[in-house]
């Protein structure tokens, strides 16, 4: 035994035991320097997948019918937006993240992805009952589930006629409080919080990614509340174009109380324009915005606000803006006068009508009284206004007309 031994620590053994660990590190460390590192942590990429899951569409799961291939188009953060190995285990989305997208119906291109249960579960749908569904769930279990999370969690998987066929048995009349339809929250930005959310159009790359929702006055608002034509169900819209529908959304007195702005506004030239098949005529988001839109809490939102025309007007007025370029009105305005008149000033900003209507604050009839807001009114005279008129609009007629003005408009910085 000691022979035995000696054999294997002699001097001759380490030589060969040396010669062993050598040969092994030369294969082995060029190999292991040459490996593909797999990132861990950050966004979900397929490609973080592929070097251990090389068929990742494969899914074999008792509970369910799931192929990646299904979902190819889609972002990987958009079901995953953690990455899934986990020291302690591996995430898998839960149910309510599938309905992201399942069932939802994605303003006029209807619904996304299938919300029959059956179509992904098959017919073992005992396997998706939660956990909190105890078997006496009938009884008085769900009665405070329903009070706080009717549309949150119950209407995911249930409709109203399920829950009258059990209360009709049980002699109960009940009525939701709101309509049960599923509310996902924001979890639309499972896909627009992505900045790869792009499309390729005819003027470029568009992005669809959402920002500024979570320091805007909407950051405790949910994508439907605004989006009404964004949800989980077909009820009829507005009109057929998504961005009129969200515009449109703003008073309806759910969450604004501007019925007087609302009615002026429905009397108004962009309200008669958009009822006359117009959908680029302006509705409430096309002015005041929506995802970033601010909370007029301080003196420097108020004043941005004031001092936003071009933002608010010009996408659709560019030329009127333009020519907005009088020294004491439009250039003074355009270089932060908050004291010269914004747009709404002199045509109001809800009421807006057609200069030819002779109601409108702008028409012939009117302009005396509409100068004198800010003019006195032995000023605003008729003359004043004939005047003054035309330079606040038609800078670029009344320079062509006379050189020295646009001389000395040049020469003192004027537009």
């Amino acid at each position: 035994m000691g022979r035995r031994l000696e054999a294997l620590t002699g001097t001759g053994a380490r030589r060969t035991w040396a010669a062993l660990i050598i040969v092994t590190l030369a294969v082995v460390l060029p190999a292991i320097a040459g490996a593909e590192t797999i990132e861990i942590g950050g966004d979900v990429y397929s490609e973080k997948c592929t070097p251990c899951h090389a068929d990742y569409t494969v899914s074999d799961h008792p509970k369910y019918t799931f192929t990646h291939g299904n979902h190819i188009t889609y972002q990987c953060s958009a079901c995953h937006p953690e990455f899934p190995h986990k020291p302690d285990g591996t995430i898998t989305p839960v149910m309510k993240d599938c309905f992201n997208c399942h069932a939802l119906y994605h303003g006029p291109q209807g619904v996304i992805a299938s919300g029959t249960c059956e179509d992904c579960h098959g017919g073992k749908l005992v396997d998706l009952r939660p956990a909190s569904h105890t078997w006496d769930w009938a009884q008085k279990p769900h009665v405070a589930a329903a009070n706080t999370s009717l549309t949150t969690e119950c209407s995911m998987c249930h409709a109203k006629p399920q829950c009258d066929e059990c209360h009709v048995k049980e002699d109960v009349v009940w009525a939701p409080a709101e309509p049960m339809v599923f509310d996902a929250g924001n979890g639309c930005q499972a896909c627009h919080g992505s900045p790869n959310l792009i499309k390729s159009s005819e003027s470029g790359i568009v992005s669809y990614q959402v920002t500024g929702i979570e320091e805007s006055a909407h950051r405790d608002v949910t994508c439907p509340e605004c989006h009404i034509d964004f949800k989980y169900s077909d009820a009829p819209a507005p009109t057929e174009v998504w961005q009129v529908n969200a515009g449109l959304s703003c008073s309806g007195g759910v969450c604004h109380d501007h019925d007087e702005q609302g009615a002026a506004w429905g009397k108004s030239i962009h309200a008669v324009t958009l009822r006359n098949g117009d959908f680029n005529s302006a509705t409430c988001g096309s002015c005041h915005g929506g995802h970033d839109i601010q909370l007029l809490d301080t003196e420097s939102a108020t004043t941005d606000l004031y001092l936003s025309g071009e933002e608010m007007c010009a996408d659709c007025h560019a030329d009127y803006f333009a020519n907005y370029s009088d020294g004491y009105h439009g250039d003074a305005y355009k270089m932060g006068a908050t004291d010269a008149p914004a747009c709404w000033t002199c045509h109001p900003a809800h009421e807006m009508l057609a200069s030819t209507d002779p109601q409108s604050t702008t028409s012939s009839a009117n302009t005396d009284d509409t100068c004198a807001e800010c003019h006195q009114h032995d000023d605003a005279s008729e003359t004043f206004v004939d005047n003054t008129a035309a330079t606040i609009h038609h800078q670029a007629e009344v320079r062509a007309e006379n050189p020295i003005y646009e001389f000395f408009g040049n020469l003192f910085g004027g537009s």
